[in-house]
Formats: structure tokens, C-alpha cells, sequence
């Protein structure tokens, strides 16, 4: 364009219009932070929900760990632990008390295993001569 009246209106034109451009960018980029923070709040917000549900539970797992140990009592345990042992004991005598032999005579190893080692020779020779 020529320079002249035309030229200048359409230029404070153009200029009004990159002002206005500038002032939506300007308030877009805000809206765009506000957004953004509003979304980091609510998150943030969840977060904590979240953490409280958590503390809720442990809280509520804890008191009744503390119900379950009052009826648990660790000398009470320890006489069970006892007994059951001096239990075992009695139980084992008791079998090796009807296990008992009577009247039987005293073998002597020695005589045992002679007579074992004759055995394995019969059994071989028999094996042999078959």
C-alpha cells in the first residue's frame, strides 16, 4: 500500500487486532495455569483421601492386633509348651514300658552275627550248587 490515510487505518487496525490476538494468548495461558492448578489441588486432595483411608486401616489393624494379644498371654504359652513336653516324656516311657520283653534270655551280638554270616555261606552255596 501507499503511504497515506488508508495505509495508516489499516495498520492501527492490524495493530488492534495483534493486541487482542495477545490478550486471548494471555488469557488462554492463564486459564490454562488455573486449569492446571485446580487439577494439582485435586489431586492432591485424592492423595490425601488416600492416605487416610490408609492410616484408617492400619489404625483399625493395630487395635485389633492389641484385642487378639490381650487374650494371648506368653506365660500361658510357655506352661502349654511344658506340659506338652512332660506329656511327650510320659507318652515315651510309657511305650518303652510295654515294650518290655520278660523271660527272654540275654543274646550276645557276637552269637548273633555268627550265626547271620552262616546263613549268608548256606545261601551261597546253595546258590552255587543250583
Amino acid at each position: 500500500m501507499r503511504e497515506g490515510p488508508a495505509k495508516n487505518m489499516v495498520k492501527q487496525k492490524a495493530l488492534r487486532v495483534l493486541k487482542q490476538k495477545r490478550m486471548y494468548e494471555q488469557q488462554r495461558d492463564n486459564l490454562s495455569q488455573q486449569s492446571f492448578n485446580m487439577e494439582q489441588a485435586n489431586y492432591t486432595i485424592q492423595s490425601l483421601k488416600d492416605i487416610k483411608t490408609m492410616v484408617d486401616a492400619i489404625r483399625l489393624g493395630v487395635k485389633e492386633m492389641k484385642k487378639a494379644y490381650k487374650h494371648v498371654k506368653v506365660d500361658q504359652i510357655e506352661d502349654l509348651q511344658d506340659k506338652l513336653e512332660d506329656m511327650m516324656e510320659d507318652a515315651n516311657e510309657i511305650h518303652e514300658a510295654l515294650g518290655r520283653s520278660y523271660g527272654t534270655p540275654e543274646l550276645d551280638e557276637d552269637d548273633l552275627e555268627a550265626e547271620l554270616d552262616a546263613l549268608g555261606d548256606e545261601l551261597l552255596a546253595d546258590e552255587e550248587s543250583s
